[in-house]
């Protein structure tokens, strides 16, 4: 009699164990979401990202040009796009003011170095992805981006070439 007693007990135990229908432990998203903000103060000019040119080959000497509007790369003489994402140098500005801005890049070649070295190549016909001047509205803020044509001789040693590209705008 005592075992009969102890059975409803221990069903009644083992029911109160058991999880409760529908609930399931929570799941974290897999990969986690990023946050991110451009944060710039009024008369402000900041760069988002690099001018590239990816991987080229030279069988010769030739050009090879970034369009600003598009972002797309041509090719001409002796160059070959061999791979990676070309791209034109991006800018994001801020203005404090209802005004024009006049945006300035290099209007004379400019040299960039080999990585380990000294030999140059030559960037140059800089161009934007509109207009120079840009009138805003109070407190507004621009993005522009900027193209330019590498040439690259024949017989270019290999290797990776850098350098800086002046790019300035004008508050009135």
């Amino acid at each position: 009699m005592f075992r009969v007693g102890l059975a409803p007990a221990l069903a009644g135990l083992v029911l109160l164990s058991l999880p409760a229908a529908g609930s399931a432990a929570p799941i974290a998203a897999s990969p986690k979401a990023e946050g991110q903000a451009l944060v710039l103060r009024p008369l402000t000019l900041e760069r988002i990202a690099d001018m590239d040119f990816a991987t080229l080959a030279v069988t010769s000497g030739g050009t090879a040009t970034i369009n600003p509007l598009t972002g797309a790369m041509t090719t001409a003489g002796g160059l070959i796009h061999l791979g990676g994402t070309p791209s034109p140098a991006r800018f994001a500005g801020a203005a404090s003011k209802q005004t024009v801005v006049i945006i300035r890049v290099p209007n004379q070649p400019v040299l960039i170095r080999r990585v380990g070295g000294t030999e140059t190549l030559s960037l140059s016909n800089f161009t934007l992805d509109g207009q120079d001047k840009k009138a805003l509205a109070q407190q507004q803020s621009f993005l522009f981006a900027v193209g330019a044509r590498i040439t690259v001789p024949a017989g270019t040693v290999e290797g990776l070439y850098t350098g800086e590209i002046e790019v300035t705008v004008q508050y009135p």
